[in-house]
């Protein structure tokens, strides 16, 4: 299992209908499993990390993950009920998956806040992974492209981690963000130009927005039929996780 965090292949990017896509969702747990590591690594008396989580979040799987290959614990809080694939592949890297009932998104935070609370060596993960850390190592990540700085640069936006790291890589690049979820604030958005998508939060893609290859149907997805709509050709669209 350490291998996977040793051995990180770098993003694939592919020329799809136009568009360079960052295909992350090749990389098992997505985008956040490369840059969650370094958050950790920062907290050496922390032996158990706790989040919580959306049903269809991607951060859940990153965290377990991450938490498994470092010989730490990872506790995950989502809303009761059938649990999402994304959950079980939580529980399949070792990770600990509490299912509260109520589970709205400020309730789940005090829920997990209070467990942290409990013992010195815990420590909740902020939302979205919300983290200067964490944004550092988008910006790293996008950097180390072999691409020309892009004209325009695609990605949805709920914490805004993902934009803001990719804001900072390409200074002069311009920046769409997807709203999938809920209003972003000023500091979450960023220079983003901010672009509410037609599906709610709650709302899976239909079939036939969903783009040609492997795409949270409830996040990036999201993104691609906007983007299709009204983005230029050449443009980067930041493809999180499958």
């Amino acid at each position: 299992m350490r291998r996977i965090m040793e051995n990180l292949p770098p993003p694939q990017i592919d020329e799809i209908e136009g568009f360079l896509v960052v295909r992350d969702d090749l990389l098992e747990g997505g985008t956040k499993t490369r840059i969650i590591g370094d958050y950790l690594k920062q907290h050496t008396n922390i032996n158990e990390w706790v989040y919580p989580s959306p049903r269809q979040g991607y951060a859940q799987l990153a965290i377990s993950i991450v938490c498994n290959s470092l010989g730490l614990k990872s506790t995950i809080f989502v809303p009761k009920g059938k649990k999402s694939w994304i959950t079980e592949r939580v529980e399949y890297y070792g990770g600990k998956v509490v299912l509260v009932p109520m589970g709205y998104l400020s309730h789940l935070n005090k829920v997990a806040t209070d467990y942290a609370d409990e013992s010195e060596n815990r420590k909740l993960i902020p939302f979205g992974c919300d983290d200067e850390i964490m944004v550092k190592g988008i910006e790293k990540v996008a950097k180390s492209l072999p691409i020309q700085p892009p004209k325009e640069i695609w990605s949805s936006v709920s914490s805004g981690v993902l934009s803001r790291g990719l804001q900072t890589a390409f200074p002069n690049s311009k920046v769409y963000g997807v709203q999938t979820g809920h209003n972003p604030t000023e500091r979450e958005k960023g220079r983003a130009i901010i672009i509410k998508s037609p599906y709610q939060f709650n709302q899976p893609c239909k079939k036939k927005d969903l783009p040609p290859f492997p795409s949270s149907s409830h996040y990036d997805s999201k993104v691609w039929s906007v983007m299709k709509n009204k983005g230029e050709k050449g443009a980067l669209f930041w493809n999180v996780a499958k």
